[in-house]
């Protein structure tokens, strides 16, 4: 953590009329040779982890920086933290910090006092990139329901890579937005976990804001070898994961959507019944060695109409 503020960077920074993003000007480079060179190589791919924790809770704003198709990291360069404390409020400099060697950043926050979310950008001065999140504060004990994106809310695995190559917008299964609303509209807390690597993470936010998806927080993997469609790779990550939302903030998970028998078997060992686990795809249906079968869905609309019509309130 860099406590020193470079004081040539504004401090705050005014929302615009319509409750916009963070506006300032480009800044300077820490690093004015190496770190435009890494920056040429492409667009920004960075990414930030978005927290999820209880009132009162220590967590680090922790943030991956880099730039082409090949993810060039960018090294020994400053990053700001920047937080909005209220809706719609004044964006406040909270803190600066510096990339590893890996491109990588985390920013130690003391917590909030209460409930809520609070929007956060880390941003890299030198060419006004970000990467954007929001930390959550909920109390522990909050139900939650748990989706993959790719071949789970989009129709297949295969369009990441026609995102990726041809710049397509992943196709979406019908009834999908539905389903995640059902679940969101009776007050549950949304979680995105998908084994698409970090870089793609920008991506992803995207599709599901522009699909009109509820808020929550997005996880993608921290590495290539996370992303393997693998026992060792995405089901030990979304195993890892979904443990240790619920032991660091307490989240209930009450179910889980996915497609592949890495999510069959990912949400079994993380505790998340199989009497809850909804798998659409030739999977559905197919049980982790060890475990009871999951829940097969043919299509999202009779999901809705069969399954969830009398879904019950979030308890808290």
């Amino acid at each position: 953590l860099d406590p020193e503020p470079d004081m040539a960077e504004p401090d705050a920074a005014q929302p615009d009329a319509s409750c916009g993003d963070l506006d300032l000007p480009v800044g300077n480079w820490l690093n004015p040779f190496d770190s435009p060179m890494t920056a040429s190589a492409g667009d920004p791919h960075h990414s930030a982890v978005e927290p999820t924790v209880n009132p009162g809770q220590a967590f680090s704003f922790d943030g991956k920086f880099a730039y082409g198709v090949f993810s060039e990291d960018l090294e020994g360069e400053r990053v700001e933290v920047w937080l909005r404390e209220a809706p719609c409020g004044a964006w406040e400099r909270f803190a600066q910090d510096r990339t590893d060697s890996d491109g990588r950043t985390s920013t130690p926050h003391p917590g909030f006092d209460a409930e809520g979310t609070h929007d956060f950008r880390l941003r890299v001065p030198g060419d006004n990139s970000v990467a954007p999140g929001a930390v959550r504060v909920v109390p522990r004990g909050r139900q939650a329901v748990v989706f993959d994106v790719d071949g789970t809310l989009t129709i297949g695995d295969s369009e990441i890579f026609q995102e990726v190559l041809l710049g397509s917008d992943p196709e979406m299964y019908e009834g999908a937005l539905d389903v995640v609303w059902a679940w969101a509209d009776a007050g549950y807390f949304i979680v995105y976990m998908t084994g698409r690597p970090y870089f793609l993470n920008p991506a992803t936010r995207r599709w599901l804001e522009r699909h009109g998806f509820p808020p929550g927080p997005v996880r993608t993997t921290d590495s290539l070898s996370e992303a393997l469609p693998t026992a060792d790779g995405v089901q030990t990550y979304k195993r890892n994961w979904i443990n240790h939302l619920r032991e660091s903030a307490g989240l209930d998970f009450v179910a889980a959507y996915g497609n592949a028998d890495t999510d069959v078997c990912g949400y079994a060992q993380a505790n998340i019944p199989p009497s809850v686990t909804w798998i659409i795809g030739p999977h559905g249906g197919e049980a982790c060695q060890g475990f009871q079968a999951t829940q097969a869905v043919t299509d999202y609309p009779t999901h809705l109409a069969r399954d969830l019509a009398d879904l019950p309130p979030a308890a808290r």
